[in-house]
């Protein structure tokens, strides 16, 4: 969307002081810069979206002007020549609440012209992503169980304790198997 210009990203600034005025055309159809004189902006700018989009493609980049309503121009005046501009990384990309308002109607207009699907196929009765993230934050915080059979009885009783479906034994273990594999050599280290 930033790409297309769909999504106007900002930066928040500080004191940035910038060159604004108009444009002019000479004799021969070339634009030239009318300076009107000097501002300093505080709080979110809008950057124009090629700029945007280059600071989120390549994580940093470095904004020369800022758009302007009507045909004026806004020109980032750094006061240092061998600095020419305002240095942005992608961490300081955001964007506007009027803008995420604008995007959420905008999203929620979709949601209303799409059709409802329902989920096909037999639905599952077990959460494995909640189960294998239990295992995971017993191995960090308690340590790595003395043995597999530990670790299913643990995990069947988590299971339980949430109110879910207890899965068998060998259920457990195939579901488990790739994490034991990884974590279970810790085991058999301090058991040796």
């Amino acid at each position: 969307m930033a790409a297309e210009g769909q999504l106007r990203l900002s930066v928040p600034v500080a004191g940035l002081r910038v060159e604004i005025g108009d444009w002019e055309e000479d004799g021969d159809g070339r634009g030239f810069r009318i300076p009107a004189g000097f501002r300093m902006l505080n709080g979110l700018v809008d950057l124009y979206p090629v700029d945007g989009w280059t600071i989120l493609r390549n994580g940093t980049g470095v904004v020369h002007a800022l758009p302007t309503e009507g045909a004026g121009y806004m020109s980032i005046e750094s006061g240092n020549p061998d600095q020419a501009g305002l240095l942005v990384t992608r961490d300081e990309l955001g964007v506007r609440r009027e803008e995420w308002r604008r995007l959420e109607s905008q999203d929620g207009d979709h949601e209303a012209d799409a059709p409802v699907r329902s989920r096909r196929g037999v639905q599952p009765t077990h959460d494995w992503d909640a189960a294998r993230l239990e295992a995971c934050r017993l191995f960090y915080f308690e340590g790595v169980p003395e043995s597999q059979a530990v670790l299913i009885r643990h995990m069947q009783a988590w299971f339980a304790s949430k109110g879910l479906k207890v899965p068998d034994d060998s259920t457990l273990k195939r579901r488990l198997r790739d994490v034991w594999a990884m974590f279970g050599p810790e085991a058999k280290k301090r058991a040796a």
